[in-house]
């Protein structure tokens, strides 16, 4: 792991130069900035536990679920598109910035005031929740302000500095802990408490955000940056990608739902709060993949510049492309293995401390775990389809496994398997989609491996347009 992490400079943390990280740096970073504020994340959940009888918290994590789909729902493949527009766009990006952070925004709202209707009219689950007007307002909120955090997460990758990305992320966790802290010392014990809380403590993560970029001179361009046509055309480019997008994450955020609707909100609870153990994890293959698509983006598909001498050797860009390929999966199998023996090692203690409603939660565990393995060679393989323009083809894995894992699932659910079944069929569909992965990785690398195959190279006339 020391070797993974070498290139790594901690002193860069607190950094605004506009260096960027090496692939390994960046996705070692951006893992970080998802692993660490959860440790945050479980002292939110644990005074939550505390605070809330396992139905009201079952009910609660069902819409903070709903908020983090609601961010799925309304990226519109904006953040991946980032990935590949931004680093083959030298110089001012601030109208592009500022046009991404506008969209997904209001993306946001809207998919969260169709999820309150849709749920509302279910009645079950979720539905319950939108009773209290309050409640809704702060989820939209919640939401509206998640998406943006997450948008200036892309742009970090982009910019090669996840590094900024973690400071972020840890000042989102404090602030968000910190106002729960405050709530329950107030007397506020209610559902709109943690709602309130997660908006609260994204707001910070934008606030922050918005502060780095200004510290490095390229504050979002409002004015301009909201023309329709500019948001057209970045759509253009990210709508392919949000197939994609969903397929993969969509499955992991409509599990709590089904649970507790056919189950109960006790049920959903205990799922949560192991759920949220597993993200810690399945961060680390996402950061690797974002990583080496961003990678591929601003080394390869760069075009020439027009009366360059060309110097590189025939296969020079293949080769390359398979070398940050290469340490892409060494450093997401690695990390992603090393990370799982703590959940296994850890999670059973940190359950135990919830008290005896989630100690026996510990045994969904080792199920997921395998599964999040998998997942190294999965994110991997989505990043060279974004960075390749093979969307269509790692939609199709993604939706493979997803069907596996969520069709099934309120059968199992019924059937009395429960939360064991529902982590087997996790374990099933992730291990089909890694297979198939693996597979068409092989089968990519043995293929000439250069710049015509690149998403920016082969949209660069939309990408210029766009500037």
């Amino acid at each position: 792991m020391t070797g993974l992490l070498s290139r790594v400079r901690p002193g860069r943390l607190l950094s605004f130069r506009s260096g960027g990280l090496s692939l390994t740096g960046n996705a070692a970073w951006l893992a970080a900035a998802r692993v660490a504020p959860m440790l945050t994340g479980f002292i939110f959940w644990a005074l939550a536990a505390l605070m809330l009888a396992p139905a009201q918290l079952g009910l609660g994590s069902a819409v903070v679920s709903s908020s983090l789909l609601t961010v799925q729902l309304g990226q519109l493949g904006v953040g991946p598109a980032t990935l590949t527009v931004l680093p083959a766009r030298p110089g001012d990006n601030r109208r592009l910035i500022a046009t991404g952070l506008l969209t997904v925004s209001v993306a946001a709202a809207a998919v969260a005031g169709g999820l309150i209707v849709v749920t509302r009219v279910m009645g079950q689950g979720v539905g319950t929740a939108w009773s209290d007007p309050t409640v809704m307002v702060t989820f939209v909120a919640a939401a509206v302000l998640s998406a943006d955090a997450y948008q200036l997460d892309h742009i970090a990758v982009a910019q090669a500095r996840a590094d900024r990305a973690l400071v972020r992320s840890i000042a989102q966790g404090v602030v968000q802990l910190g106002a729960l802290v405050g709530w329950v010392v107030m007397g506020n014990r209610s559902l709109t408490a943690i709602i309130a809380a997660v908006a609260v403590g994204a707001a910070a993560s934008v606030v922050l955000g918005g502060y780095q970029l200004w510290r490095l001179g390229i504050r979002p361009d409002w004015r301009r940056g909201a023309r329709l046509g500019e948001a057209a055309r970045l759509l253009r480019i990210g709508l392919p990608n949000h197939a994609l997008v969903l397929a993969d994450r969509a499955p992991g955020y409509l599990l709590p739902i089904v649970v507790a609707a056919v189950l109960s909100p006790a049920a959903a609870a205990s799922w949560y709060i192991v759920w949220m153990l597993a993200a810690a994890v399945f961060f680390v293959p996402q950061s690797a993949g974002y990583s080496l698509q961003a990678a591929l983006a601003a080394g390869l598909s760069a075009p020439a510049q027009p009366g360059a001498a060309q110097t590189v050797k025939p296969g020079a860009e293949a080769d390359a492309a398979r070398d940050l390929l290469r340490r892409a999966l060494r450093v997401s199998l690695v990390l992603t293995a090393i990370a799982g023996v703590v959940l296994v090692l850890a999670g059973p203690l940190l359950l135990r401390l919830l008290g005896p409603a989630y100690a026996n939660a510990w045994l969904l565990l080792p199920l997921l775990t395998p599964a999040l393995i998998a997942c190294s060679i999965t994110q991997v393989y989505y990043g060279v389809c974004r960075a390749r323009g093979r969307l269509a083809e790692a939609t199709g894995v993604a939706v493979l496994g997803g069907l596996i894992a969520v069709a099934p699932a309120a059968l199992v659910l019924t059937a009395g398997d429960g939360l064991i079944g529902v982590c087997v069929l996790w374990l099933i569909a992730q291990s089909v989609a890694a297979a198939v992965a693996g597979v068409r990785l092989w089968l990519l690398t043995r293929a000439r491996f250069d710049r015509h195959h690149t998403v920016a190279a082969v949209g660069s006339s939309e990408i210029g347009r766009a500037r």
